[in-house]
């Protein structure tokens, strides 16, 4: 599956609260659709090699389920990102679940491990609100407003950030999208998935 998406950098708790309680985007509408706590676990070998094929391997529990997921990196211009990604089910968001898989992304990562132990390098913890961007009786966006802690070698990292994820591939919809957000709440760009920006934080891979 492509995921086509944009992520903007929330400056402060007044502006994470002010989208919060936000039902336009422009012409769109916002529906709220909730909250969820998840977890996510990014593995890796110690040497990197799902890294260094262009790929990041993720491990998420919500709720009483659990996933395991293999995206794409890079893809970024601007707010918008746009990268493969293959998502499924799993019995428990454990390492030991994902390389068990006869069908990727368990497969795909063991063939890139080529036998090398698969590892954490670092965990997620999100509280996301989850609303519905609507144009007209389409639904166009899934929106997510996160407050996102990292947890590594070097202590806590804090993020808030929202998410627009383009449901059908519109790209002119989400860019307008996004920058109508720029303009009303003073959102900055973000360049980089979580799994990169943990990555340069927890000292994995030096900032380019």
């Amino acid at each position: 599956m492509r995921e086509l998406e944009a992520k903007l950098i929330v400056p402060d708790e007044g502006t994470f609260a002010a989208l919060a309680a936000a039902r336009r985007i422009g012409r769109l509408r916002v529906e709220p659709r909730g909250q969820r706590l998840q977890q996510d676990t990014y593995v890796d070998t110690r040497c990197l090699r799902l890294f260094r094929a262009g790929y990041a391997c993720r491990l998420r529990h919500v709720e009483h389920r659990a996933f395991a997921a293999l995206k794409g990196l890079g893809g970024a211009a601007g707010p918008l990102h746009e990268r493969e990604e293959v998502e499924l089910e799993i019995d428990n968001p454990s390492i030991g679940a994902l390389l068990r898989m006869p069908e990727p992304p368990g497969s795909l990562v063991r063939r890139i491990a080529a036998g090398e132990p698969v590892v954490p390098l670092f965990i997620v913890v999100t509280w996301r609100r989850l609303a519905a961007v609507s144009d007209g009786p389409r639904e166009c966006f899934e929106m997510a407003l996160d407050r996102a802690r990292f947890f590594g070698p070097r202590g806590e990292l804090h993020l808030l950030e929202v998410e627009l994820e383009s449901l059908d591939g519109d790209r002119a919809l989400l860019e307008s999208a996004a920058a109508d957000l720029r303009r009303e709440h003073g959102l900055t760009a973000s360049g980089l998935s979580k799994f990169e920006r943990g990555l340069r934080w927890a000292g994995i891979v030096a900032a380019q």
